[in-house]
C-alpha cells in the first residue's frame, strides 16, 4: 500500500481503518527504535572490545618489555590466527573453529577456558533456583 488516499493525496489509505493505520504506524516507529536499539548495543559492545584490545596490548607489551618490533610481531601472529579461524569458519563451520581457538586458548594459557555463554546459563541457572527455593518459603 502507497500510504496515499484518494487521487494520490495522503491520508488513510483506502480500505484501511484509521486504527489499522496508526496500528502500521506504530509498528514502523516501534522497528525503528529497536534498531537504532540493537546499533546502540552494536556499538557499545565494540568499544568495549576495543578498549579491550588496548589494554591487552599494552599489558603484553608491559610484561615482556616489547617496543614497536615486538608488537609488530605480535599483531602479525594475531593477523595469522585470525585469517586461520576465519579459513576453518568457511571451509568447516563456526562452531568447529571457535571450539578450536577456545582449546588452542586453554593450551597456550594452561588454564581452561570457558564459553561465555556457558558461564551466562550457569548464572541464568543459579538465578532460577534461587528464586524457585525463594517461592517455597
Amino acid at each position: 500500500m502507497s500510504g496515499k488516499g484518494k487521487r494520490g493525496r495522503p491520508g488513510k489509505p483506502q480500505g484501511m481503518t484509521y486504527a489499522q493505520v496508526l496500528a502500521r504506524q506504530a509498528a514502523v516507529r516501534a522497528g525503528l527504535e529497536k534498531a537504532a536499539r540493537d546499533a546502540t548495543v552494536q556499538a557499545e559492545a565494540d568499544a568495549h572490545t576495543q578498549r579491550a584490545m588496548w589494554l591487552m596490548v599494552c599489558s603484553i607489551a608491559d610484561a615482556y618489555g616489547y617496543g614497536p618490533k615486538g608488537m609488530q610481531k605480535f599483531f602479525g601472529a594475531l593477523q595469522e590466527n585470525t585469517d586461520e579461524l576465519e579459513r576453518m569458519r568457511t571451509e568447516v563451520d563456526e562452531e568447529y573453529a571457535f571450539e578450536k581457538l577456545r582449546q588452542k586458548a586453554s593450551k597456550v594459557t594452561g588454564m581452561e577456558v570457558h564459553y561465555l555463554e556457558d558461564q551466562l546459563a550457569m548464572l541464568e541457572e543459579m538465578r532460577a533456583a534461587r528464586a524457585e527455593v525463594g517461592s517455597r518459603g
